[in-house]
């Protein structure tokens, strides 16, 4: 970024957005418009840009490159050049001082002289590693240069050097890292009570973590205790921004992160983003957006203004507030949901490229007591409750004309002009009222209409909708049901014998009542997502026993709760093949989660089930069960032996298998 002096206060406000590509620097003007600039600018377009500033009051702009450093003044460039065949790595300025870090470790620090203007080399140091960060941090009220520099370096150090007149370049501190530096930054926050400044070091690394760490502002020691935090699976950036008229951090990495000090609590806050993940970012203002940030995301690039409360593009809340939410309007209940890898289908095989794979997220709906989508239609009913008004206005409009349409007397002729004139005149105060009405209609469609019921239990509207988790949530493929069919449940299944596609198992009811419990018939339906994009039919598998309600993947096939019965299936061509099955559970399994050999079966009065596969003998085993009833509505594994559960009445239960309690199993299959 290039900064500039507005004129009418002292507020400085960003001239130059500067983008650089791998062999390439993009300047866009910041105006009433943002208009790319060519060499009028002066910056050096064929190369990519590692950092740029602008220097001084009058100081002109900065603008490093790997070849050299490029001082542009007052529409002049004067260019300073790498020693013999050395490249620049890294470098970072400010509005009077750069420093950059060339190939083997070698750091040289300019600075600009206040009398002529000019950029001067101050010193040469080589620190005795490769350098792979570097931040020269930022110049205090009342100061006319940084006192301290940060140095990260590939043998996994952060060293902190003196930028003082008579000791440039000296080393005042050290600290270890757990992983490579990727980049740094030094930025001094209010102290707290109103006392002097502190300078905080942020750090980010190569795991995906950052370091947060104290610097003494007099001796540029580093605090032996930094906080460090996991923010993503991706390389964490680190840049300088202004939020509420303070200073805070932007860490990017797998998500957008937003660093600041809470000074009412005497903490320091680290809060999701709430916004899309972002590749480079840095701080932007103008005279609309006044605290900003610029950044990139894939081939856009965008402006951005963060809200603290959560407002605005982009809000950053508290800690409480750790997720970034998309909203989907569903057309029925949502049962289940499940990720399944999608792959590319060529020739009837799907194939899954583990460094391009697509997750899609499937979600099964349902609705007991409603009509599905295709039987609506039929009936004429619509979702969207459309107003006729318009229509029948027209029709009015147009019997009236229609009656009026008799040969008329010449001396009535005038008359007539006026009345046309007059309803003119009223047609357009009407088409007003209509377009306010309309306004109204809208919003009260915003909410959805219940449709018309059916006269008889066992009718269900039902779909399967495929959903893009990258994409905003947006729907890919959206299948209705048969008549009378509801989906229940699904599971994301590899079978071996399948070569371990990803496919959606889900388990399907025929006119089931609620009181009593029962159905017709019950499917266990196979899809497989193609292209990530829509779901395909590959075959039906009728059960009997009772409804189908938990489905869950186990050793490379399918484990099936089915009334009272656990049933494990094998992939066949046509529909799927019974293997082993465990009778005699107490009421219905409502909920399944398997791990190595052992299966954790929520029932839906009795509680939790242990039950073990025996592979030798090919049979599922009872190992234990819980004495206390808990109608089970949900359950999340722990560990091999606990399984925390929630019941339809609100309570949170942890159980936990006894030590032994394998050994003991009960064979209940006969």
């Amino acid at each position: 970024m290039a900064k500039r002096k507005n004129k009418k206060n002292s507020r400085a406000y960003d001239k130059y957005i500067v983008v650089s590509f791998a062999d390439a620097t993009l300047v866009l003007s910041v105006g009433d418009t943002v208009e790319e600039m060519g060499k009028e600018s002066g910056f050096l377009t064929n190369a990519p840009t590692l950092a740029c500033s602008a220097l001084g009051h009058d100081g002109g702009i900065c603008q490093v490159h790997p070849a050299g450093v490029r001082h542009i003044h007052k529409g002049r460039a004067k260019q300073w050049h790498c020693p013999g065949l050395k490249r620049i790595e890294c470098a970072s300025a400010n509005e009077s001082q750069v420093i950059i870090a060339l190939a083997g470790g070698e750091v040289i620090y300019f600075e600009l002289d206040p009398i002529s203007g000019n950029l001067t080399e101050s010193k040469t140091k080589d620190v005795g590693a490769d350098v792979c960060s570097l931040d020269v941090g930022t110049v205090q009220e009342g100061r006319s240069r940084s006192m301290f520099a940060c140095v990260g370096c590939r043998d996994q150090t952060m060293r902190v050097v003196s930028l003082a007149p008579g000791k440039l370049l000296d080393q005042k501190s050290s600290a270890a890292l757990p992983a490579r530096p990727h980049s740094v930054a030094l930025q001094y926050v209010p102290g707290s009570d109103g006392g002097a400044d502190e300078a905080i070091l942020t750090v980010g690394l190569d795991d995906g973590s950052s370091l947060r760490a104290g610097v003494d502002p007099v001796t540029g020691a580093i605090s032996s205790s930094p906080a460090k935090r996991f923010l993503g699976a991706r390389p964490v950036s680190v840049s300088r921004i202004t939020l509420e008229s303070g200073p805070a951090t932007l860490l990017l990495s797998s998500r957008p992160w937003i660093s600041r000090p809470d000074v009412a609590g005497g903490t320091h806050v680290t809060a999701p983003l709430s916004y899309a993940p972002l590749d480079h970012g840095c701080s932007f203002t103008s005279e609309a957006i006044r605290e900003g940030i610029v950044a990139t995301a894939g081939t856009t690039l965008r402006i951005l203004s963060v809200e603290g409360e959560g407002g605005g593009s982009a809000g950053v809340g508290s800690e409480e507030e750790a997720f970034n939410s998309n909203k989907v309007s569903l057309r029925y209940t949502p049962r289940q949901m499940c990720l399944l890898a999608a792959g590319s289908s060529a020739g009837g095989a799907a194939t899954v490229d583990p460094n391009n794979k697509k997750l899609v997220l499937a979600v099964v709906e349902s609705d007991y007591n409603d009509f599905g989508e295709e039987e609506k239609k039929a009936m004429g009913f619509d979702a969207t409750a459309s107003s006729a008004k318009s229509g029948s206005k027209k029709k009015e409009k147009k019997g009236d004309d229609d009656d009026m349409a008799m040969d008329v007397d010449s001396d009535e002729e005038e008359d007539k002009k006026e009345d046309k004139e007059k309803e003119k005149k009223e047609d357009e105060e009407d088409e007003d009222e209509e377009d306010e009405e309309d306004e109204d209609e809208k919003e009260a469609r915003a909410t959805p209409i219940r449709g018309p019921v059916p006269p008889t239990p066992g009718h269900w509207g039902s779909c399967i909708r495929l959903v893009d988790p990258a994409d905003s949530c947006s729907t890919l493929d959206c299948m209705e049901m048969g008549r009378n069919e509801a989906a229940l449940c699904c599971a994301a299944v590899r079978f071996h014998s399948r070569g371990g596609e990803a496919l959606l198992a889900v388990g399907t009811v025929t006119g089931m009542t609620m009181n009593p419990l029962r159905c017709s018939a019950s499917h266990v339906v196979l899809y497989r997502v193609v292209n990530g994009e829509r779901l395909q039919l590959l075959h039906r598998t009728k059960v009997d026993d009772g409804p189908v309600l938990a489905l869950v993947h186990f050793q490379g096939r399918l484990l099936v709760g089915i009334g009272r019965t656990l049933r494990l299936y094998e992939m066949g061509k046509r529909q799927l093949l019974r293997k082993c099955e465990l009778r005699g559970l107490p009421t219905y399994v409502k909920t399944l989660q398997a791990a190595g050999d052992r299966a954790y079966v929520g029932d839906m009065l009795q509680s939790m089930q242990f039950v073990r596969y025996d592979s030798t003998a090919n049979r599922l085993v009872l190992v234990a069960n819980d004495r206390t009833p808990r109608p089970i509505t949900c359950q999340e594994l722990l560990d091999l032996n606990t399984v925390a559960v929630g019941d339809k009445f609100g309570n949170v239960s942890v159980l936990r298998l006894p030590r032994g309690a394998d050994a003991a199993a009960v064979d209940t299959s006969g």
